[in-house]
Parts: structure tokens; C-alpha cells; sequence
């Protein structure tokens, strides 16, 4: 599905001035081959729809141009007639006015204004803003979208270049200082720009859009959050938006950067740095760029829109939301015709939300979501996330979107949402993927280890296997290599032995590096109370710490042993055997998996399937169940 947008303003517009010119706007986008628009419906510090947000608040209903009607509702109509989604843009965000000195919205709640380090209301670029940081100005804006969330049928809704956002000089209110004070126990730098204190409020806005998005998908789950930010990375240390994470986060079901360029090759650069180094392949169908059609006197050529719309299709980008409506209808709306006779000259499928909504988070964050209970059942209350890990070590791997972070047994969020992978902690480090590449973090969330490692494995034994340049060493937990890289494969150490892969076979090192058992094997396990499973041509056995066979190679196949058994299969049939290589439960399972705390799960009457899907092989079928362990217990 392309996805053919515009937005539609107040600003150097008419369209929303009647029911009649909304109608014919509708009708000329869906003639011109659109299949959504983004019409305003929060600027100037007023809405174009009755608001009862803005009533209680304020004592201002209704922009004043727009008093008796409500333009929301009569473009929602319109656009539904001639196949258009909408999706109202709060274009105002955070700002409270332009060139006023706060307007109408500081002057009745002087508390919400945004202060720069000098105590001054902060200005940019003329908008002067409310404290986007406070949360009573969050939850004012938060209400605002609510109220059109319930109250309209739309496909969504979305915020801009100061939705969430901040101007970076901001942030010095007292409320804020002193937030800050208690986390760091020191007052904000005098630097705006100072990396840590830039970081620190870009989360406050990002912790807003998690909460933003929930309460939208709370409403109504199939409703789009679309957000159009200034580009990445200037967004950041100018506004506070850290769209990396937002997208990394999954809090957005579209993004649309505004890549402003008045010519098509810079338009290409900006596309192309989002399409190499911020968006995955994953995350790229989130992508629709803003396009620059018209501002002031610029109107964009005819060929630079046709390129543009070109590139955009050939990096894999499937859409495009243009500024704005007004762009198309100039010189004879010369625009909508390059449109309605090249790039959009077939009929664009229906904009359908659920396209976005399959690819989204919404489905694990709507009806149901992880929690943690103690031994004794009593639930512990967390956060919510997509996915978690159990606690080891006193902290968990936990999920949002496309990233991993750790979390204490209160909650406590131990480092930022930065990786892409995560395991549990072991002997005090964890391992952490960042991109391709992997190291290891403390407790702290401290990165102790750097990322560097092709791949890696927990610590055991005080040690790390490692991959560089394509074999397998280890390192210690200062990141030492002290067994250099040499092995085609390699594993943890377990019992003080770790087996390793050289020249397609399997032997056993000690954590010196020296050879305990020389590579001999077709295949090899981890050692599991003093015994091996091992293969030896199409069959296993198991050995002691010497290499010795202990229980001769006869098993088609074998697993580990615990609680002193193990699952073993003769011909079509398992059962378990014990150290000394007895047969303890007769051969009658069709699949058997290894004993914990007394009890093993068992299958009968099963069988390996190949799926038509996949072609890949699973077992199912037949009845599971447990067995007890009585033979360890007698």
C-alpha cells in the first residue's frame, strides 16, 4: 500500500473556511490520486473543533474563525465520501504562541511556561513554548488528542516538530532543576547542549510518547500514532526529539521526517541517511517521508517532485506526505497534474491503519502484558513490556519495540533502551549486542567490555568465548584474551571444561587453553554431573573428564544428564538411563526432555512433521505429560 498524504493548514488556506471548500479539497485530493490527509486541528492556541479541554481550561472553545461549526467533523464526512483517511495534526504541539509572549494559554497559566537558563520564557524561531517537561502541561496535551481520539472517526492522530518537544534551551524551571538535582545531586549544566542533560530531557518527551501511545491503543487499538519530526540527529540537540528511540521503542506506527530541501539531491542525501543509518529493514515500512511542496514564495519544480517520489520507491520507501495542500493548486494546480499524469496516475489502494497495525507493537500491548510474582504468588508490579526475561542475578532482560534493556526487582530501568540483543547475567556481566557487534555491560549498565565482538557468549568459569576474524577464543572479564582465538566452534565452560570445534572435530579444553581431551568427535555436549554425551559416527555415547567412555556409543540420540538420568532413544522409542548406562525407564516415549526438580516432560503418540509453510521440521502431535524421578529420590 502507498501512502499518499498532505497536510492541510489554517495558514495561507481556506479550505476549512466552509463546509463547501472542504468538500471540493476532498474531492480534487482523492481526484488527484491522495488516499489520506492531515488536516490541522490544534494551532495558534486554538482548536477547529469544539473542545471541551480548551473550554474548561481556557474559556475558548473554538478557534474564533470557526465558532457555530465544527471542521473536524464536516472534513471527516467529506473525506469518507470520496475514500480519504484523515488523520488530524496537532501542528502546534507544545507551543503556546507566536511572537504574543506566551499568549493566551501563559497569560491564564503563567506556571506552564518553559524556561531558559536565564529564567527567560524560551523563544525560537518567534514560538514562544509551555514547559513540555511538566507533567500537567503533558497531561493537557495528552487530554487534547483524547478528546479527538473518542470523539471521531479517524485513522489516527499525529504530532509534529514540537509534538513532543522542547526547544533545547528550555528546561530550566525549578520544577525541572530540581528533578534533575535529585537523580544527578547537582543542578543542570549551564550548557543546554551538554550530552548527558540533552539525553535526560529527551527521555522525559520519549517516557510521554510511550504513554501518548497507550493511551491512544487503549481506546482504540487500531488507531495510528503518527509523528512528523524534524530530521535525526539535529532534532535531537534542537528539540529534545529523539526519534531514533521512538522509532527503536516502536512508539510510532508511521514517521514522516520532514526533509525540507529545496532541491532534489539534497533530498536524496537526506533519504538516504535514513534509509543506511537510522531506519532497519524491519522499521523501514514505518517510513514516509514529509516532503517541502510550498512555503512562502518557494513552490517546488515539477521534476523535483517526480524524483523525489521516484528515489523514494527505489530505497524502498512506499509513500510520501507532502507540505502542504495549497502547493498543488498554484499555476493552475500545475502540481496535481504532474501527479494525476506520471507518479499517481493509478488509483491508490484504500489507506488502511491495519497495514501499519500488523507490523506494530499495539497486539502486545493491548489485553494482556508480563508481570512478576515471588515465590509465594504475590505479583510484583512492573512497567509493561513486549518482552521479558526471567530474574537471575537480580536483574531482568526486558523489551520495547526493537530494543532490550535491564530492569531491577523494582522496576528500576538500569540503562537506557539501547540494545538489540540481551542475555542474563552471569558471574556479574551480561551480554549485549549493539548492531552486529558485542560486549558486555555490569550492573550498572555500564558497558565494561566494549562492543567489538563478532559474537560471544555468557561468562563461566570467569571466562567468555569470543569470535574474531571468524574463530573462537576467550576472554576474561577484563576483556583480556587469554585463550586467543584458534576454534571453529567453541562453548562455556562447565565443569571446568569447555569443548571446542577444530578441523570438524570435537574435543575439551581447560581454562588454560591446553587439550584435555584431543578432538575426536563428530559432535559434543557440555559436561553435566561428571558425564558427557559425545558422537561417534550416527551415535553417542558419554565420557568422563578424562575422555574415557563411560557409557558406550549406541543411542541414536542422547541428551544431558540431570538429576542423575538422562533421555536416550533407541531406534524409534526413548527412555532414560543412569550413570552407569542401566536403562532405568523402559523405552516407551515417542520424545522425552531432560528431568528438573523431579519430573521430566514426556510425549506418546507423537511424531516429526514437516510444515507446508516453512518446510521446516517440528514434532507434534500426540499426548504430553510428566513422569516423576523415583529412581534418584530411591
Amino acid at each position: 500500500m502507498e501512502i499518499r498524504g498532505v497536510w492541510l493548514t489554517t495558514t495561507a488556506s481556506s479550505v476549512l473556511n466552509s463546509q463547501q471548500n472542504i468538500a471540493q479539497a476532498m474531492k480534487f485530493l482523492a481526484d488527484t490520486g491522495f488516499n489520506v490527509v492531515f488536516p490541522v486541528v490544534w494551532n495558534s492556541a486554538a482548536t477547529i473543533y469544539p473542545s471541551r479541554v480548551m473550554r474548561e481550561n481556557f474559556g475558548v472553545e473554538i478557534d474564533s474563525r470557526f465558532k457555530g461549526r465544527d471542521p473536524l467533523a464536516e472534513l471527516i464526512v467529506e473525506a469518507k465520501r470520496v475514500g480519504l483517511a484523515v488523520i488530524p495534526w496537532f501542528e502546534y504541539g507544545f507551543a503556546s504562541s507566536y511572537n504574543l509572549n506566551g499568549g493566551l494559554l501563559l497569560s491564564k497559566k503563567p506556571e506552564w511556561a518553559a524556561r531558559d537558563r536565564t529564567g527567560t520564557l524560551v523563544k525560537k524561531n518567534g514560538f514562544e513554548w509551555m514547559n513540555a517537561l511538566d507533567p500537567e502541561v503533558q497531561q493537557f496535551l495528552l487530554n487534547l488528542i483524547l478528546e479527538v481520539v473518542n470523539n471521531y472517526e479517524i485513522a489516527g492522530i499525529q504530532g509534529d516538530d514540537r509534538l513532543p518537544a522542547l526547544p533545547s534551551e528550555g528546561g530550566y524551571d525549578a520544577k525541572t532543576v530540581e528533578r534533575y538535582r535529585q537523580e544527578f545531586n547537582s543542578p543542570p549544566p549551564q550548557n543546554p547542549k551538554d550530552p548527558q542533560w540533552l539525553q535526560w530531557r529527551a527521555d522525559i518527551l520519549t517516557d510521554f510518547l510511550t504513554r501518548l501511545y497507550q493511551s491512544v491503543i487503549s481506546i482504540k487499538p487500531n488507531l495510528l500514532v503518527s509523528m512528523a519530526p524534524s530530521p535525526y540527529i539535529w532534532s535531537l540537540q534542537e528539540y529534545l526529539q529523539d526519534s531514533q528511540a521512538w522509532v527503536d521503542r516502536g512508539l510510532i506506527d508511521m514517521i514522516h521526517p520532514q526533509l525540507y530541501s529545496r532541491d532534489v539531491e539534497s533530498y536524496k542525501r537526506f533519504v538516504d541517511k535514513l534509509v543506511v543509518e537510522q531506519f532497519t529493514a524491519q522499521q523501514l515500512p514505518t517510513l514516509t517521508p514529509g516532503i517541502l511542496m510550498k512555503s512562502g514564495t518557494y513552490r517546488m519544480s515539477p521534476d523535483y517532485l517526480l524524483q523525489a517520489i521516484a528515489y523514494n520507491r527505489s530505497r524502498g520507501i512506499q509513500g510520501e506526505v507532502f507540505f502542504f495542500y495549497e502547493g498543488l493548486r498554484e499555476d493552475n494546480d500545475a502540481l496535481a497534474k504532474v501527479l494525476r499524469s506520471g507518479a499517481y496516475s493509478q488509483p491508490a489502494a484504500p489507506f488502511n491503519p491495519l497495514n501499519f497495525k500488523q507490523r506494530s507493537f499495539t497486539h502486545r500491548r493491548i489485553g494482556s502484558q508480563y508481570r512478576y510474582i515471588d515465590k509465594t504468588g504475590q505479583l510484583i508490579s512492573q512497567p509493561r513490556f513486549d518482552w521479558v526475561y526471567p530474574f537471575v542475578e537480580g536483574l531482568a532482560p526486558v523489551k520495547m519495540g526493537y530494543k532490550w534493556s535491564y530492569i531491577d526487582k523494582s522496576g528500576k530501568l538500569i540503562s537506557r533502551w539501547q540494545f538489540d540483543s540481551a542475555e542474563p547475567f552471569s558471574e556479574g556481566l551480561a551480554l549485549v549486542r549493539i548492531r552486529n557487534q558485542y560486549g558486555y555491560i555490569d550492573k550498572a549498565g555500564k558497558l565494561v567490555i566494549p562492543v567489538q565482538f563478532e559474537a560471544a557468549g555468557s561468562f563461566s568459569a570467569g571466562l567468555a568465548k569470543v569470535k574474531v576474524g571468524n574463530q573462537w577464543g576467550y576472554i576474561d572479564q577484563l576483556g583480556k584474551v587469554v585463550i586467543s582465538p584458534q576454534f571453529d566452534a567453541a562453548d562455556a565452560f562447565s565443569q571446568g571444561l569447555a569443548w571446542v570445534k577444530l578441523a570438524n572435530k570435537y574435543g575439551y579444553i581447560n581454562t588454560t587453553g591446553q587439550w584435555v581431551i584431543q578432538p575426536q568427535f563428530e559432535a559434543a555436549d557440555a559436561f553435566s554431573e561428571g558425564l558427557a554425551r559425545v558422537q561417534v559416527g550416527n551415535q553417542w555415547g558419554y565420557i568422563d573428564p578424562t575422555g574415557k567412555v563411560v557409557i558406550p556409543v549406541q543411542f541414536a540420540l542422547a541428551k544431558s544428564f540431570s538429576e542423575k538420568l538422562a533421555a536416550v532413544q533407541i531406534g524409534d522409542k526413548w527412555g532414560y538411563i543412569d550413570q552407569t548406562g542401566k536403562l532405568v525407564i523402559p523405552l516407551e516415549f515417542d520424545s522425552a526432555e531432560p528431568f528438573a526438580e523431579g519430573m521430566a516432560l514426556v510425549n506418546i503418540g507423537g511424531e516429526w512433521l514437516k510444515s507446508s509453510e516453512t518446510g521446516d521440521w517440528y514434532f507434534g502431535g500426540g499426548k504430553w505429560g510428566y513422569i516423576r524421578n523415583l529412581v534418584s529420590q530411591s
